[in-house]
């Protein structure tokens, strides 16, 4: 079992396999799953969205799907702009640009410095701010600075190699820190004004 983000209507399904019915040569048909084997051996099969039931191509247990799924989506309450930008990280990575996804995760993360007030002109000193003013904890700081150094890598010519594991790790620090900012406060703030406090 397969679960994705439909590309076509963007809800999260799971898969069913497509069946294709074969004749047997003796007037019989019998109901096969479509798949095939390439000339590597190979197995590809169709899997059908169970949301909007349109087709997909998957390689063995989802090595590769196509058209690409879309990736998870972003929490409303984050500001759209940042959310934006968030969301182009995410694109990126899920079609291995993971240079551009290191770079779009640093540009969420310090668009969301400036939306909370930093006066500061570079990421390292906003980060800095914020931790010294109490808007961040020092050790949500230590997670932005590692989004930084490898943001930064990507975005400069003879720096260190951006991987899918580093995209990986940068996308979700980078998440985790917009959900402290905005997600948590946010869901705090609904508790306290429907329970009245």
């Amino acid at each position: 079992m397969i679960s994705i983000f439909c590309p076509y209507c963007h809800k999260y399904t799971s898969l069913t396999a497509a069946t294709q019915n074969v004749s047997t040569g003796m007037g019989r048909e019998v109901t096969v799953r479509a798949e095939w084997k390439d000339s590597g051996e190979n197995k590809w099969w169709i899997g059908i969205t169970n949301c909007c039931h349109m087709p997909v191509l998957i390689l063995e247990d989802g090595i590769i799907i196509h058209p690409a799924p879309l990736p998870s989506p972003t929490d409303k309450r984050i500001p759209e702009s940042i959310r934006q930008d968030l969301e182009e990280a995410k694109m990126c990575f899920s079609i291995s640009a993971y240079r551009a996804c290191a770079v779009m995760a640093r540009r969420a993360m310090q668009s969301a410095c400036i939306e909370k007030g930093t006066t500061k002109d570079k990421l390292s000193e906003q980060l800095q701010e914020l931790a010294s003013n109490g808007v961040i904890t020092k050790e949500l700081k230590e997670w932005a600075d590692v989004v930084r150094w490898v943001g930064n890598d990507a975005a400069h010519p003879n720096a260190e190699k951006v991987t899918k594991e580093d995209a990986d790790d940068i996308l979700k620090l980078a998440e985790q820190f917009l959900h402290v900012l905005y997600v948590t406060s946010a869901i705090a703030r609904e508790r306290r004004t429907i329970r009245g406090k």
